[in-house]
């Protein structure tokens, strides 16, 4: 039936004020009870389902909007027939974070699940907790010290030579400056953990960004038919992983420890030769958050002369130039680029990277509240928070807040994390948070500093780099971790201008 138009109108009124009714009757019998002692909710304007819509439709920038209307350290959201905490006060991130009853644990088993599409035998042995705790201290254990050391020293070799390739007569013209840094980085991810027999290379590196766009939608229970690009990416990059292992590539004296004692794990609990596609998290996780990074702090720094020409100086300080059978050999020790280090022998680039994780990296801590506990703000005031809610922390709030990082908090600026006073480092901690914390606080996080670090700082050693523009961004979709650039720039790359024979190598 086609209506006129006034009629149209009239109907759709109509259809709206019937659906509001029918929201508000569902609120009222559907949404879960909230004690007087919880957060204070903030009720949708949309009854039951107005926040969920808000969540889809506003992407991250949902938080801070609640935030700004707030002021509220914490608050209580009723969603559908459930409800969710969001907690805003670097205090009670901290507070929250030691406590035990406060717990990532119930996430990981569920958002594996759907997002790898484990089989049974594979969910059994990642379910068996005794399992989980091994290969998690495995994960601890691996990435630091000398293990994490031969990870850096393979992961940048592999990026050495890369750049050793770029023409000494000639520019090279990138189109991506995103996927040009994307190839690059998977790939000396992927050589750092598995060696030279690196699954994870050339047509599998599509495949695991593609597998990366609904990635995060599958760990929450979205039907794989409604992202079928990233299930058939997810098979491809299954088979290859399967393909690594059969033949016992991780044994060999090039890979990583992180790969070879969890292969020897779980094995012994039960994995077969076709069950190793589980092992795609581990790459996942190492590039999809951590490469987008290194995307901003490479525009930043290669449009800001000013930048460039202290970065350079930082790693001309550091540099062992020598004479190599077919010209100078510029070698850069990777002692320097590591935790600890990096604070003293590049300062500035390092504050580039802290200031970039603050700004584009907006991991969303997310817990569940296992038992009734009530925790303290920093004015003292006592919250109860529910057994069986989830609670959640956005960094799109803690990065920007007044308090902790100053009135300028909107703009990007590295020289808020050089030489910080301790009270002012203290104040900070539970408002940066974007490798999460606590005994969860990201163990790859040394990694894919020194990988990113290397990588730019060479390219600012030895070559130009011109034609690059410093792109707006957006929040991501709820979700998804680092800010959106609107479009990504190519650029021109060439060697500077006396080190056109230069070979670069990063020295263990």
């Amino acid at each position: 039936m086609i209506l006129p138009t006034d009629s149209v109108a009239i109907w759709t009124a109509a259809t709206v004020v019937g659906l509001t009714a029918v929201l508000f009757a569902l609120n009222s019998v559907a949404s879960a009870t909230i004690d007087p002692a919880e957060p204070p909710a903030i009720q949708p304007t949309i009854p039951f389902v107005g926040h969920l819509i808000s969540m889809l439709t506003e992407r991250g920038s949902w938080y801070r909007r609640l935030y700004k209307k707030s002021s509220l350290p914490i608050f209580t959201l009723p969603i559908l027939n459930g409800k969710l905490y969001v907690m805003n006060s670097p205090a009670l991130v901290q507070a929250a974070m030691r406590t035990p009853e406060i717990s990532f644990d119930p996430f990981f088993a569920e958002f594996t699940n759907g997002m790898l599409g484990l089989n049974s035998r594979q969910a059994a042995v990642i379910n068996n907790k005794k399992c989980m705790e091994e290969l998690l201290q495995i994960i601890h254990t691996t990435l630091m010290g000398p293990p994490l050391h031969k990870v850096n020293v393979n992961a940048l070799g592999y990026l050495a030579g890369e750049l050793n390739k770029v023409p000494r007569d000639r520019s090279l013209q990138v189109a991506n400056s995103f996927l040009w840094l994307r190839n690059h980085l998977t790939t000396a991810t992927g050589v750092g953990l598995y060696g030279k027999n690196n699954p994870l290379a050339d047509k599998a590196i599509d495949l695991l960004w593609t597998f990366n766009e609904g990635a995060i939608s599958l760990s929450l229970g979205a039907p794989g038919f409604i992202f079928p690009r990233a299930v058939s990416a997810r098979s491809g990059l299954n088979k290859r992983l399967n393909a690594y292992y059969a033949a016992r590539h991780d044994e060999g004296d090039d890979v990583s420890d992180l790969i070879q004692k969890r292969a020897v794990k779980l094995r012994e609990f039960g994995f077969q030769d076709e069950d190793w596609g589980e092992e795609l998290i581990l790459p996942w996780v190492g590039s999809t958050n951590t490469i987008p990074v290194s995307f901003w702090i490479f525009v930043h720094l290669f449009t800001n002369p000013d930048y460039l020409s202290r970065v350079r100086a930082e790693f001309e300080a550091i540099l062992d130039r020598k004479e190599g059978p077919h010209g100078p050999v510029v070698s850069i020790n990777v002692d320097h680029l590591e935790s600890g280090k990096v604070e003293k022998t590049i300062p500035f680039l390092n504050a580039i990277w802290l200031e970039a994780l603050r700004f584009y990296l907006h991991n969303v801590g997310i817990r569940r509240i296992m038992s009734d506990v009530s925790i303290k703000d920093g004015d003292g005031r006592e919250y109860l928070l529910k057994k069986g809610v989830n609670i959640q922390w956005p960094p799109m709030v803690l990065h920007f807040l007044d308090s902790a990082w100053g009135t300028d908090a909107e703009t990007f600026d590295p020289e808020r994390f050089l030489n910080v006073p301790a009270s002012v480092d203290k104040l900070r901690r539970g408002a940066n948070v974007p490798f999460g914390g606590g005994k969860h606080l990201c163990p790859g996080r040394r990694f894919a500093m020194s990988e990113v670090l290397g990588l730019i700082g060479a390219v600012a050693l030895g070559f130009d780099v011109k034609g690059l523009i410093l792109p707006e961004s957006r929040d991501p979709p709820v979700g998804h971790a680092p800010r959106v650039a609107v479009l990504h720039p190519g650029f021109k790359l060439s060697r500077r201008k006396g080190w056109e024979d230069v070979t670069f190598e990063f020295a263990g």
